[in-house]
């Protein structure tokens, strides 16, 4: 039989008090907290539970934020094009009034010089509108350029109406920006551009770039890699004009190569946009084949001197428009200038539909994040939470076995000399 001691019940009583405090003081600061683990020791496994949701948590409130500055930026882009519309159905209605002759006669001159006053100024407020700039100051319409306007305006002086001189003539529209993408994160690993270069929404026909040189004896001599709209075509050594023709057509662009005349490499357009020529470093494709300038490889406008481009931006068919109307060209009122109209007034509509696209998929996310959002919330809540009226009565039922410990305690512990003495 194990012999035991007063100094045994001594310590035992103790211990025994001691881990009473302990579970009431975890029980009392579960309460005063509402949370179930204090420390990762309590519970390991619920504790890295409750690191993910956490963390979950705040990488969705980071999604939202990001949906939601991508929705502000998408919905100005719309309404912006939503003027250009309006612009341009207006500017098609007074080609259509001009087709049929109306400005003809004795009251001809005041009428010409009444619209093609107001060509000019729907021409200014194009530009306006190309400038623009989102809420953060960056422009909606300029790629990554933010520095400065992504349009510029060529001012001239041009013969009006009865030879008359008209100065600070808006004669062309140069983009300086590029076609850089706006990549919004809107979940792990999933993104939504929510850019729209100029060099592409602005755009009113389809634009063709033919070469000068005569490609019949090239031949690449090392590995190169040259990009046209942004997309990367690789050219192998010993490839041909006919190689680069193949992989041009085959790279998935809004742009198809042939070859014509005298093996001319020539680039047409399958949508409205301005051909984005550019060689990759260490690279001479496009400008050995007559695409690309000597002296200007960057982009944009940056074609080579002898090479044909053809194609005119929104602003080109507004312009040629306003010199048709002053020159008194009819036929080419009725005809080109028309077909441009459309043409622009097509893509600009074409370029609503991606955007309205992008709208309804960022409306989705937003629904989609606010569901995980709630759900991760709930999770982490059951996780670390704690039941108040199970806490509650568990820390009565420990401060009931302490009394009952302190009782039976001062009755088995042996009565010391002093209480001999009494």
């Amino acid at each position: 039989m194990m012999r035991t001691t007063g100094i045994m019940q001594n310590n035992s009583l103790v211990r025994n008090l001691e881990r009473h405090k302990y579970e009431m003081d975890k029980v009392q600061n579960q309460l005063a907290t509402g949370q179930r683990i204090s420390r990762p020791g309590d519970d390991p496994s619920a504790a890295t539970n409750q690191m993910y949701y956490r963390s979950r948590v705040n990488e969705l409130e980071q999604f939202a934020q990001n949906i939601e500055a991508g929705m502000g930026r998408l919905n100005h882009m719309d309404g912006e094009l939503s003027r250009v519309t309006e612009i341009i159905h207006r500017v098609r209605q007074l080609a259509v009034q001009a087709s049929n002759g109306i400005y003809q006669g004795d009251s001809g001159f005041e009428l010409k010089n009444a619209i093609a006053k107001e060509i000019d100024q729907h021409l200014r407020a194009l530009i306006d509108i190309a400038n623009g700039r989102d809420a953060t100051g960056r422009p909606l319409f300029g790629g990554h350029e933010v520095d400065r306007p992504p349009f510029e305006p060529i001012l001239s002086s041009i013969r009006g109406l009865q030879g008359i001189e008209l100065d600070n003539q808006i004669v062309g529209v140069e983009y300086r920006g590029d076609n850089g993408k706006r990549l919004t994160e809107v979940e792990r690993s999933q993104y939504i551009d929510v850019n729209l270069p100029g060099n592409q929404a602005f755009w009113g026909t389809n634009m063709t770039v033919t070469g000068a040189v005569d490609n019949s004896g090239y031949v690449s001599t090392t590995d190169q890699a040259f990009r046209i709209d942004g997309v990367e075509v690789r050219v192998a050594a010993g490839d041909t004009i006919d190689d680069i023709i193949d992989k041009i057509n085959q790279a998935g662009i809004e742009v198809k190569a042939s070859k014509i005349g005298q093996d001319y490499i020539s680039l047409s357009s399958t949508e409205p946009h301005q051909i984005w020529l550019e060689d990759m470093e260490g690279s001479t494709v496009l400008r050995d084949i007559g695409l690309v300038s000597s002296d200007k490889s960057e982009p944009p406008n940056n074609f080579a001197e002898t090479a044909r481009v053809n194609g005119r931006s929104i602003f080109d068919v507004l312009i040629k428009f306003r010199d048709d109307l002053i020159a008194g060209d009819q036929l080419e009122i009725s005809g080109r200038d028309l077909g441009n109209l459309d043409s622009a007034l097509e893509n600009v509509l074409r370029f609503r539909a991606e955007v309205g696209a992008k709208q309804n998929r960022m409306e989705e996310h937003t629904k989609r994040v606010a569901w995980d959002k709630t759900y991760m919330t709930e999770l982490l809540a059951e996780s670390e939470g704690i039941d108040v009226a199970e806490s509650i009565m568990n820390l009565k039922w420990l401060e009931s076995v302490h009394q009952y410990a302190l009782n039976v305690g001062a009755r088995v512990i042996k009565p010391t000399l002093v209480d001999f003495i009494r």
